[in-house]
């Protein structure tokens, strides 16, 4: 399966059980811990690439806990990557319908948005929520990735200040990294995305990496 960019939002379920589909049991705990460790496989399916198979585990699950936020949005996310925006799109507007205020299905529209090239709605609904959320570092990052698709080089420069080196994180680097790309400045490009990972570790870079994976300019 082709692999999308997008620094998608999802909400990891915690489980200390390592079941496989939730079972028909008495005991509450166990029902929980099985179907935290069903969303737990579904998660680790979807960072592998396997987005069937995350699809698949997520079909196991009840349909009261296969409609809560989280779960919808891990699905949204899941269909993001498999290219099926419309499907996606609808599974984001089911989360508005319950819970308006849910950040990460927000967040993951918008990225639509900018997946489809509509790089002014994205940057106005990544503005808007830089505005309620000034200190948010990956939203003001997603700001200064849709003014560099829109040509506004002086405006992404403008965002970018509100960032800093070694902040909680990576957010700076990678800004630096897209405006060496833009530039043609490869060597920079690749010093600025270096130094990110030699400070926060692959997994503290995965969702910029995914972000910038295939942004181009």
């Amino acid at each position: 399966m082709k692999r999308v960019a997008a620094g998608l939002l999802l909400l990891a379920a915690a489980a200390t059980s390592r079941g496989q589909d939730p079972p028909q049991a008495a005991d509450p705990l166990v029902v929980q811990q099985r179907i935290a460790a069903v969303l737990r496989q579904a998660t680790r399916h979807y960072e592998e690439g396997e987005y069937q198979v995350a699809i698949d585990r997520l079909d196991v699950l009840p349909p009261a806990v296969a409609n809560e936020p989280g779960a919808l949005n891990l699905r949204g996310a899941i269909l993001t990557k498999m290219e099926k925006y419309d499907e996606a799109r609808r599974v984001f507007a089911a989360i508005k319908e319950t819970d308006p205020d849910y950040f990460p299905s927000a967040f993951n529209v918008a990225e639509l948005q900018f997946l489809e090239g509509d790089y002014e709605g994205a940057r106005e609904t990544f503005q808007g929520f830089l505005e309620r959320d000034p200190k948010n570092e990956l939203v003001r990052f997603k700001v200064v990735l849709c003014n560099l698709k829109l040509g506004r080089d002086d405006e992404a420069h403008k965002a970018a200040s509100g960032l800093i080196p070694v902040g909680s994180t990576p957010a700076w680097y990678f800004a630096q990294a897209m405006f060496a790309r833009k530039a043609g400045d490869a060597s920079g490009e690749a010093k600025h995305l270096s130094a990110a990972r030699s400070i926060y570790e692959e997994s503290g870079c995965r969702t910029f990496d995914e972000a910038v994976e295939s942004v181009k300019f």
